[in-house]
C-alpha cells in the first residue's frame, strides 16, 4: 500500500509528459490490489488511461480490488469499456456492486449485459441477505463422473479463465447434484485413462442457499477448505462461497460484534466515508435507552436514602462495587460471545457452561471479596462495614457472572445477535441488582 502511494506522483508524471510505454513497464509488474489503490488516487483521466494501458485480465482483477464505491464512479467514466467489465466481473463482486447502486444507476447498466449474466446477477440479488447465497459465486467448476482425467484437464483448460476457482472441482449427475468432490491435485497426479468416478470423494460437505453465512464461514475454517459448495433446495450446486469471501465475512461480521458489544450501530461505510450525523445517529440511539434504564438506579438510591444517611460511608464503596461487578459481568459475556461465535459453545451446553462461570464467580468473588473487606476496613475501621463490602463484591460478582452467562444465550437462543448482551448491557443490569445486593446486606448486617 506504501509503495503504491510512492507511485502515484511518478505515474501522474508518465501521464503529463505522455510516456506511454514506460508507464505500461512501471505497471506491468504491480500487483492488483496496488494497482486500485493507485487508480483511487489519481485524478478521474489518468484512472481511465491508467484503466485502459492494463491488460484485460489485470484490469478486471485491478477492478475487483477496488470498493463498490469506486467501481461504480469508474464504470460511469469508461464508455464502451463499461459493457466488458460489467460481463466479465467475479458474479459474486458485481452482485454486492450493483446492492449498492442507487436505482437509476442500476436501470443503466442492466441494459449492457448479457442475458445469461444478468439472469445470474438477478438470481444472486434475490437471495436472503448474510445468507450463503447472498455471497457465493456461481463461477465454478463441475466435472461429470464418466469423463477421465484427459478428457477433464482439456475441460478444466478451457473453462478455467471464467471459473472463481478450479482447485476444487465437483461432480455432479445429471440433475446437477454434487456427487463428489476432486482436487486439482488428484487430476494431475491420477493416471490420464482413469475415470473421474474413480478417484473422486464421495463425502460432499456442502452448505444450503439459507444457510446464514457465519455457519459458513465456520464451516471454511473448520475444514480448512479453499472453497465449500452451495446447494439450493432441491439438492443442486447452485454456487460456491471461497475463503476470500470468508475473510471479508469475518472482518464484516467482527466489526459488527465490537459495535454492538460496545452498545453502538455499526456503520455500513468506513469512518471516514460515514457522515458525522450518521455516526452520531448510531451512538445516541442506545446512549439514550441506557440513560432510560440508569434511571431505575437512581430510584434505587432514592429508595435507599435512608440506609446512606444512617451510614455516609456507604456511599464511598459504590463505585468500587458497581464497576467490579460489571467488569466481571462483561468477561463472562466476553467468554460465552466468543465461544459461540467459534461454534465452541452451543445450547445445549448451557448448564454445563453456568456451572464453570458460577464456580469462576465464586472463586473471584471470594478473592476479590477479601481485597475488598480490607481497603474497607483501612479506609473506615469498622468491622461490620467492611464485611458489608466484601460479602456485597462476593454477592455481585456470582450475580455478574450468571447474568454474563446467561444473557447471550438466551439472546442466542430467540435468535438475537448475542454480541448485544456485552459491555454497557450487561453493566447496567448489574448496577441496578448490585445496588439491591448492597443495600440489603447492609440492612442486615448494620441494622439499619
Amino acid at each position: 500500500m506504501k509503495q503504491s502511494k510512492l507511485l502515484v506522483p511518478e505515474i501522474k508524471k508518465l501521464l503529463k509528459e505522455n510516456r506511454i510505454e514506460e508507464m505500461k513497464r512501471t505497471l506491468k509488474n504491480l500487483h492488483p490490489v496496488d494497482l486500485a489503490s493507485i487508480l483511487a488516487n489519481l485524478e478521474d483521466k489518468e484512472a481511465i488511461v491508467t484503466f485502459r494501458l492494463l491488460s484485460r485480465e489485470i484490469a478486471l482483477s485491478t477492478f475487483n480490488e477496488l470498493d463498490e464505491e469506486k467501481q461504480a464512479h469508474l464504470l460511469l467514466l469508461l464508455g464502451n469499456y463499461t459493457a466488458e467489465v460489467l460481463n466479465e466481473m467475479a458474479a459474486d463482486e458485481r452482485a454486492d456492486l450493483f446492492e449498492e447502486l442507487p436505482g437509476e444507476i442500476i436501470q443503466r447498466f442492466l441494459p449492457l449485459m448479457s442475458p445469461e449474466e444478468r439472469a445470474d446477477l438477478e438470481k444472486l440479488l434475490k437471495k436472503k441477505e448474510n445468507s450463503a447465497g447472498s455471497i457465493m459465486t456461481t463461477e465454478y467448476a463441475s466435472l461429470k463422473p464418466e469423463l477421465t482425467i484427459s478428457e477433464a484437464l482439456e475441460n478444466i483448460r478451457q473453462m478455467a479463465p471464467k471459473k472463481e476457482t478450479i482447485y476444487y472441482l465437483y461432480v455432479v449427475d445429471n440433475e446437477g447434484k454434487p456427487i463428489g468432490v476432486v482436487s486439482l491435485k488428484d487430476l494431475v497426479l491420477g493416471e490420464p485413462s482413469q475415470k473421474i468416478a474413480e478417484i473422486m470423494h464421495p463425502e460432499v460437505i456442502s452448505v444450503r442457499e439459507e444457510q446464514d453465512q457465519e455457519e459458513v464461514v465456520r464451516l471454511i475454517a473448520r475444514y480448512n477448505f479453499l472453497a465449500v459448495p452451495v446447494v439450493d433446495r432441491k439438492n443442486r450446486l447452485s454456487g460456491i462461497v471461497t475463503v476470500d469471501d470468508s475473510l471479508d465475512i469475518i472482518k464484516e461480521e467482527n466489526t459488527e460484534d465490537v459495535h454492538k458489544m460496545a452498545a453502538m450501530g455499526a456503520p455500513e461505510e468506513e469512518y471516514f466515508k460515514t457522515s458525522f450525523f450518521i455516526l452520531a445517529k448510531k451512538r445516541v440511539i442506545w446512549l439514550i435507552a441506557l440513560l432510560v434504564v440508569e434511571t431505575f438506579t437512581s430510584n434505587i438510591l432514592k429508595g435507599y436514602a435512608y440506609a446512606l444517611e444512617a451510614v455516609i460511608a456507604l456511599a464511598f464503596f459504590i463505585p468500587m462495587l458497581i464497576d467490579t461487578a460489571g467488569n466481571a459481568g462483561t468477561q463472562s459475556a466476553t467468554v460465552v460471545i466468543r465461544g459461540l461465535a467459534t461454534g465452541e459453545f452451543s445450547l445445549r451446553q448451557t448448564f454445563r457452561i453456568l456451572r464453570r462461570e458460577i464456580l469462576a464467580g465464586l472463586v473471584l468473588g471470594s478473592i476479590i471479596g477479601i481485597f475488598g473487606m480490607a481497603r474497607a476496613f483501612w479506609m473506615q475501621k469498622n468491622p461490620l462495614l467492611s464485611l458489608t463490602v466484601g460479602l456485597t463484591l462476593v454477592a455481585m460478582i456470582i450475580f455478574a457472572t450468571i447474568s454474563g452467562t446467561l444473557f447471550p444465550l438466551l439472546l442466542r437462543k430467540i435468535k438475537l445477535d448475542p454480541a448485544v448482551a456485552a459491555g454497557p448491557f450487561i453493566t447496567t443490569i448489574v448496577d441496578i441488582t448490585g445496588l439491591i445486593i448492597y443495600f440489603q446486606i447492609a440492612k442486615f448486617l448494620l441494622h439499619i
